[in-house]
């Protein structure tokens, strides 16, 4: 290579290095909001673990392999979803959740029993929310809401790091005397001394968290900590499937089931 293709070589490389360390923390969630909205269907694996909310000396440990997709027209869970469920092996699926806009299900396979929520005979269930934090779009519709309240979060761009081999933002929001619930159910209210930092990894290349950390305790009581530790892989994207299979929600997908027909407090 020549001296001079060395020189420009350079020089792109630094203008590229210098314009990606301009980005803010704002622009990153920006981009990372924009990024979600080309997303119509989506599959991931998750593995999280996090504090047993009954024994906070305990951590609890799931597996999920998830498919998606949107239902813009829908606040309340705002997907067709399908989640599969392992304990511990990642091989044998205990749980489901088929949720195909109007009714839910909820299997369980170990005991064949089948739990259904029927959202158009039963619309009061549209009240609470389903689920909406497990989902991206819940996630999109919580980074816009710290976006529209930069008053009451902290965002900060922390150094970049690798995860799973990927370059990734790491994005840290802090919230301090105020709490909220997660996904479309995100609403501030006032909760004095209490402190929650949440760490977005953000894969560089598709504007997409591939990990997520957080933790929360009050600063009465600092060493009683809830932690939370999410990791996603085998992304795809905007795949295509079988919706009626994936999504079916039909009498004969429970064939077999004990079913229990769920109804709104």
């Amino acid at each position: 290579m020549k001296r001079n293709e060395i020189v420009y070589f350079l020089v792109v490389l630094i203008v590229l290095t210098s314009c990606d360390g301009k980005q803010s923390a704002s622009d990153i969630l920006q981009k990372t909001i924009n990024s979600i909205d080309t997303i119509e269907m989506i599959y991931f694996k998750q593995d999280m673990e996090r504090t047993n909310p009954r024994n906070i000396n305990d951590t609890i440990f799931r597996y999920r392999e998830i498919y998606f997709k949107r239902l813009i027209s829908d606040s309340i869970v705002g997907v067709k979803g399908h989640w599969y469920m392992y304990v511990n092996d990642k091989e044998n699926v205990v749980y489901e959740d088929i949720f195909d806009g109007n009714k839910l299900i909820r299997k369980n396979n170990r005991d064949s029993i089948a739990s259904v929520y029927d959202l158009v005979k039963y619309p009061n269930f549209k009240i609470n929310h389903f689920w909406s934090h497990n989902t991206l779009y819940g996630m999109q519709y919580e980074f816009k809401y710290i976006m529209d309240n930069t008053d009451s979060y902290s965002i900060q761009k922390l150094k970049d790091t690798i995860i799973d081999s990927k370059d990734c933002y790491q994005i840290i929001v802090r919230l301090e005397n105020k709490m909220t619930m997660p996904g479309f159910a995100t609403e501030l209210e006032n909760n004095e001394g209490s402190i929650s930092k949440t760490l977005y990894f953000i894969d560089k290349e598709i504007y997409y968290p591939i990990r997520i950390k957080g933790e929360r305790y009050s600063i009465d009581k600092p060493e009683q900590k809830m932690f939370i530790d999410q990791r996603y892989y085998d992304i795809d994207f905007n795949l295509t499937i079988d919706e009626d299979v994936q999504f079916n929600t039909s009498d004969e997908s429970i064939t077999g089931f004990e079913i229990r027909e769920m109804k709104p407090e």
